[in-house]
């Protein structure tokens, strides 16, 4: 069964219907992989977020009691110090879930599409190596995020800080939000087109992630944007529960309910859009008729599995340790044990080569044929 949408249709789907086969993904391919990575990488993401909204809701609060003079007390000053503080810890373990929740979902699809075998502990291995090449893509992301913020904040601070006319104030503020709004949206989509490309395609990464998924956009922008606010919409909605839930004075277990009900459907929206987003390469590329081969694609993450060169076995008649690993070239393929004698220093190595129909063994003795 295919794992969703042939390539060449991929290229006519809207944002709903991307979303659509996004979704049918796990059941289509198997269930337990992606809720184990749910379980462990999805799920703590999704309590880090929603424990950061809260805890951002209350300083924002606080901080503007503390400016307005409404409802505030000699100890608010403090209060925010602190919790600016904990903020700066909440930042870096929310984006590092949400990296680590990428490299896992698109590395497991990506193997799916291409049929390669993958399972929930090879996954784990291959996510530092990806993780490397994520980061130095976020990094770019961070700056444009870090000039859309500053363009947004640097003019209202200077009008707020003027006493222009408060209707004036408050008109400029919301154009400012709104076009602040978009632009954010637009680096959200252009960062995480480019984190799958950072994942899946060979030596692009970083600002060559950034510029290959600016070119992927050109002509499914609408598209982009519309799944970034489907996004943002859907991760609102579970987050506003769990400040239902933790801020209003309601029965104990109407709270606890919520709670959960809010986490659950927060890790429902970040799976989704996880997947989501790797569809949506394939859709991209698909746009503009370039072709993902699935054997180019299977040898690349391939390249990320640690666990696919080597097995390592004690070998009782040697005393020694032996490794076998699969050797693949053009014209042959054979294994390769390779034993370590703890006894003396040489390494003997033996080769069965099937070349062309022909089986043979050649011996290797100290690098020396």
């Amino acid at each position: 069964m295919e794992l969703f949408t042939a390539a060449e249709d991929l290229k006519f789907l809207n944002a709903r219907q991307i979303i659509s086969e996004a979704v049918r993904i796990p059941a289509r391919s198997s269930p337990l992989k992606f809720f184990l990575i749910t379980l462990t990488i999805i799920l703590p993401l999704s309590l880090i977020q929603l424990l950061f909204e809260i805890h951002t809701s209350i300083l924002y609060e606080t901080f503007y009691n503390y400016l307005s003079g409404h409802n505030s007390s000699p100890s608010d000053k403090q209060f925010i110090r602190t919790y600016s503080i904990q903020e700066l810890f909440y930042i870096p373990f929310l984006f590092l879930f949400f990296l680590l929740s990428t490299s896992a979902i698109v590395f497991t699809v990506a193997s799916l599409y291409a049929s390669k075998p993958v399972s929930f502990i090879p996954t784990l291995f291959a996510i530092p190596r990806i993780f490397k090449y994520l980061v130095l893509t976020f990094f770019y992301a961070l700056l444009l995020m870090a000039v859309n913020y500053l363009v947004y904040s640097i003019p209202i601070s200077v009008l707020a800080s003027e006493n222009t006319n408060e209707a004036l104030l408050v008109g400029l503020m919301v154009i400012f939000t709104i076009i602040h709004i978009l632009v954010q949206n637009c680096v959200t989509a252009l960062w995480h087109l480019a984190s799958v490309i950072s994942v899946l395609e060979p030596d692009v990464y970083g600002l060559a992630a950034m510029k290959k998924s600016k070119q992927l956009l050109r002509g499914r922008t609408k598209i982009a944007l519309e799944l970034a606010n489907l996004y943002f919409t859907a991760t609102w909605i579970p987050e506003l529960m769990f400040l239902l839930a933790t801020q209003f004075p309601v029965h104990f277990m109407i709270k606890l309910l919520l709670g959960f009900l809010g986490l659950f459907m927060l890790v429902a929206v970040n799976l989704t859009w996880l997947l989501v987003q790797t569809v949506f390469f394939f859709a991209c590329k698909s746009y503009h008729n370039q072709v993902v081969d699935k054997k180019v694609l299977y040898d690349h993450l391939g390249g990320y599995d640690l666990l696919r060169h080597k097995t390592v076995a004690l070998n009782p008649s040697t005393g020694g340790v032996e490794m076998q690993s699969l050797v693949k070239d053009h014209e042959r393929v054979g294994y390769q044990p390779v034993a370590l004698n703890a006894t003396t220093e040489s390494i003997n190595m033996q080769r069965s080569v099937k070349d062309h129909g022909t089986a043979g063994d050649q011996i290797v003795e100290n690098g020396e044929p």
